[in-house]
C-alpha cells in the first residue's frame, strides 16, 4: 500500500469518527437536557474508544511502524540468509556423504583386491615352499643314497682288502707249512731264470 493512500484512508476514518462524535454531542445538546441513559453513554464511550484507538494506530504508524518494518525486513533477510546457509550446509553435507560413500566403496574394493593379492601370494608361496621342500627332500634322499652307496662300496672294498689280506696270510701260512727247503730253492731258481730271460 502506498503511503499517500494510507494517509487518505486514515484521514477519512478520523473524519468519520469526529463526525460520529459531533453528532452524538449535538444530540445531547439539542435535547435540552442531557440524556444519560445506557445507550448514550455506551455510544459516547465507544466513540472516545474509537478516537483513542485511531490516534494510537496513527501514532504507531507514524513513529513505530518504520522501526517495526525495518526489524521485519531485517528478520526476513536473516531468515533467508539462514535458509540459504542451511541449504548450502545440506549440500555440503550431501557432498561429504557422497564422498564418504565413494571412499567406502573404494575402500571395500581395495580391501577385496588386497585379500585376493594376499591369497594369491600365499598360494604362490605355499607352492614355492612345497616345491622347494620336495626338491630339498629329493636332494637329501639322493645325497643319502649316494652316501649309502659310497659307504657300501667302501665297506665292500675294505671287506675285499681284509679278505685278500686274510687269504694271503692263510696262504702264506699254508705255503710255509707245506714248502720244503728243496721247494724254496727251486722257486728261487725259477724266479732268477725268469728274470734273466729277455
Amino acid at each position: 500500500m502506498k503511503p499517500g493512500a494510507a494517509r487518505t484512508g486514515a484521514g477519512a476514518l478520523l473524519l468519520l469518527v469526529l463526525a460520529a462524535t459531533a453528532a452524538l454531542a449535538s444530540e445531547v445538546a439539542h435535547g435540552g437536557e442531557a440524556h444519560h441513559g445506557p445507550d448514550s453513554a455506551a455510544w459516547l464511550t465507544l466513540g472516545f474508544t474509537f478516537v483513542n484507538f485511531t490516534i494510537f494506530v496513527l501514532l504507531i504508524r507514524r513513529y513505530a511502524w518504520p522501526a517495526i518494518k525495518d526489524s521485519l525486513v531485517s528478520r526476513s533477510r536473516e531468515v533467508a540468509e539462514a535458509m540459504a546457509a542451511a541449504e548450502k550446509a545440506r549440500e555440503e553435507a550431501e557432498a561429504i556423504r557422497r564422498d564418504y560413500a565413494a571412499r567406502e566403496s573404494a575402500l571395500e574394493e581395495t580391501r577385496t583386491r588386497m585379500l585376493e593379492e594376499i591369497r594369491e601370494s600365499a598360494r604362490v608361496d605355499r607352492e614355492r615352499v612345497l616345491r622347494e621342500a620336495k626338491e630339498t627332500a629329493a636332494r637329501l634322499l639322493s645325497e643319502a643314497e649316494r652316501q649309502a652307496e659310497n659307504d657300501l662300496a667302501r665297506a665292500r672294498r675294505e671287506l675285499r682288502a681284509e679278505a685278500a689280506r686274510l687269504a694271503a696270510e692263510i696262504a702264506e701260512k699254508d705255503v710255509r707249512a707245506r714248502l720244503t727247503d728243496a721247494d724254496r730253492a727251486r722257486l728261487v731258481r725259477e724266479f732268477v731264470e725268469g728274470v734273466a730271460r729277455p
